[in-house]
């Protein structure tokens, strides 16, 4: 089952990564035909021979919050930590998520059910302009504000737990960062370092897709709906260096656009669709610090994201916010030959 979900979700993220790929490449030979001369070394370290490992350990707390005039719904899953392993070379980065049940927080299926899920993702990083991809799929959630439902619930008692809810999203970004001395892949995927502090004004595009469906079985009603946010932002990245290898960086990302949705309501054997729309606010921001060696690397960020929307004419509103820290390390070491080669068959 989890490698036919692992097949599944390659082939939902396939047809944008050769979007975005196709569209990237053609970006790079324009830049690599119009650039008289190499950028300024004074200000980023690239390391293009280099293959970059990175593990992480992720601090999450997911919510999706549905509000109206007389309830309230905040769902979790249940993991607190997850697992991210990188890949990095050049331009390219793929990471995959791992849930560790094993670990304390993580075990505690009876209090909140148990979740399943996976994530996988991609981004292609080039000079100035940069594209991701990430999918998600969850399947176990409970309802974290229980105490309103039974007002004797005590800290330690099971949660309203729905193991049959499912959530699945594919979302992304494209953008472009104004300022070529800031260098965004030192902060993300480690590819590069900032030798000197440089901020950088970043507008973007982003969207998501997600699919929220409960299916739990012989229930009296079930719902699942479908979202699609398009969302037009502009932020502002800086990282702050004080010896070269040492570096703190900030960015803050307001986003403004609209949201469709198809909401399915499942009563017995009788069906009603709904759609509705409505406009979306989103806001994203992230601090941390790190050191960024020749050979090796770590840091700690905090990174928060947070989208409203409105549904329709109505009062009702929909959230979903989302808090993570992470601690991460990583090497950096020669890529093989055969690696380079082939890269530089295809890319120039």
């Amino acid at each position: 089952m989890q490698h036919h979900r692992i097949k599944q979700t390659i082939t939902i993220l396939m047809p944008a990564l050769l979007f975005c790929a196709f569209m990237f490449t053609s970006a790079k030979a324009q830049d690599s035909t119009a650039a008289a001369s190499p950028p300024d070394s004074a200000w980023i370290e690239r390391f293009d021979d280099q293959i970059v490992i990175k593990l992480a350990a992720l601090n999450t707390a997911e919510a999706l919050v549905a509000e109206g005039d007389n309830f309230k719904n905040v769902l979790e899953p249940n993991p607190n930590e997850l697992f991210r392993a990188y890949f990095n070379y050049r331009f390219i980065s793929f990471y995959v998520n791992y849930i560790p049940h094993f670990l304390p927080g993580n075990n505690d299926d009876e209090e909140k059910g148990r979740t399943k899920g996976i994530g996988l993702g991609t981004a292609l990083n080039f000079r100035q302009w940069f594209a991701d991809i990430y999918y998600n799929y969850n399947k176990g959630y409970y309802l974290q504000n229980t105490k309103d439902y039974r007002p004797n619930w005590q800290p330690g008692d099971p949660y309203l737990q729905i193991p049959d809810m499912v959530v699945k999203s594919l979302e992304g970004s494209i953008g472009y960062n104004t300022n070529p001395h800031l260098s965004l892949q030192a902060a993300t995927t480690q590819t590069e370092r900032q030798l000197k502090s440089a901020g950088s004004f970043i507008p973007r595009i982003s969207y998501r897709y997600m699919i929220i469906d409960n299916r739990t079985p012989m229930a009296a009603s079930s719902q699942k709906s479908n979202h699609f946010h398009a969302l037009l932002g502009a932020g502002y990245q800086h990282t702050f260096v004080v010896k070269k290898a040492l570096y703190f960086n900030g960015s803050f990302t307001p986003s403004f656009g609209y949201t469709f949705t198809k909401l399915r309501t499942r009563i017995e054997s009788e069906q009603q669709t709904d759609h509705m729309q409505g406009p979306i606010y989103q806001w994203d921001g992230r601090i941390g610090m790190g050191y960024n060696h020749h050979r090796y690397f770590l840091g700690a960020y905090i990174t928060a994201t947070s989208s409203t929307a409105a549904q329709g004419l109505s009062s009702a509103l929909i959230a979903d916010g989302h808090v993570f820290f992470q601690l991460f390390a990583g090497i950096r070491f020669t890529a093989p030959k055969f690696l380079r080669k082939n890269y530089d068959k295809i890319f120039h």
